[in-house]
């Protein structure tokens, strides 16, 4: 994540213990992607943690862990979202809907695996964060597509809590645009991984949650 690598350990700390809080939580099948995501954000932030310190060494020398949270985040991420989120959503309409969004998610990773695979990610840190470059400039379509599938899931969902979730990453999606551009796929993760400890609220009360209805 941004400013050092103390801040990512620590955040990746925090991030598995609430990981393994929700994964403790689980009662069904269905959950565990969504009680997984704490622990795939703790990862993230273990690499960007290794990732500072291979800074003394040169650009090239994180090549292979920079390119490994870039698929993390431009490949699993929009997949896993809206699968995570459809697979808990009660409502059949919204659930429908949200598994629509599977298309735009799909399209991104696919772009970004051959991307990732042709342009391997470097990471340099860059107004006190890292930034994700490679000589492949994402394109706008995609990049609105990566938004739609990665913020829109969460919004949708009936749940009260992974809406708030989805409203955290949203805005943290705009802070890091307005203020850290350069390095918003660093930062952007940041904001999602704290917005990922209220999905243990979201464990805590799933019981309050309704069957799943034709509504």
């Amino acid at each position: 994540m941004c400013f050092s690598a103390p801040v990512s350990f620590g955040a990746a700390a925090i991030l598995g213990g609430v990981g393994a809080m929700t994964v403790s939580k689980v009662a069904k099948p269905s959950e565990l992607p969504l009680a997984v995501v704490p622990l795939i954000f703790a990862v993230q932030q273990g690499m960007e943690g290794l990732l500072w310190l291979t800074v003394p060494f040169g650009r090239s020398s994180g090549i292979w862990l920079a390119s490994a949270f870039a698929a993390i985040a431009l490949i699993l991420w929009p997949v896993l979202t809206p699968i995570a989120a459809a697979l808990v959503e009660p409502k059949r309409k919204r659930r429908r809907l949200i598994y629509a969004l599977l298309l735009p998610g799909g399209v991104v990773a696919l772009y970004s695996a051959v991307t990732i695979f042709t342009h391997p990610y470097l990471a340099w840190p860059a107004s006190r964060a890292l930034i994700y470059v490679n000589d492949d400039p994402y394109p706008p379509a995609l990049a609105a597509a990566y938004l739609i599938a990665i913020c829109a899931p969460p919004l949708i969902s009936s749940s009260r809590i992974l809406r708030i979730f989805g409203a955290i990453v949203l805005v943290g999606l705009a802070v890091s645009m307005l203020a850290f551009y350069e390095s918003v796929v660093s930062v952007w993760c940041f904001f999602a991984t704290m917005a990922s400890i209220a999905l243990l609220g979201y464990f805590r009360g799933r019981a309050l949650i309704p069957a799943p209805s034709a509504a």
